[in-house]
């Protein structure tokens, strides 16, 4: 493999870890978004509704960082 063809993958890699990482920011904000949204409009004033409660139903982890801890 040529130098060049090495450098095209090392920039390939680069590119998708980049979008990889996007993607789950966005994904962690949709979740953080869904929960918010829920925990205001389906059981108002019901014990235990609230976003950490809804992401916990759903397997989530609860308002992750943004960084994904």
């Amino acid at each position: 493999m040529s130098e060049e063809e090495r450098e095209y993958l090392n920039e390939m890699i680069r590119s998708l870890n980049n979008q990889l990482v996007d993607a789950l920011r966005e994904r962690d904000e949709a979740r953080r978004e869904v929960c918010f949204l829920l925990s205001r409009n389906v059981t108002q004033g019901c014990d235990g509704d609230t976003a950490e409660f809804h992401a916990t139903a759903r397997g989530w982890c609860y308002l992750l960082e943004e960084d994904g801890k």
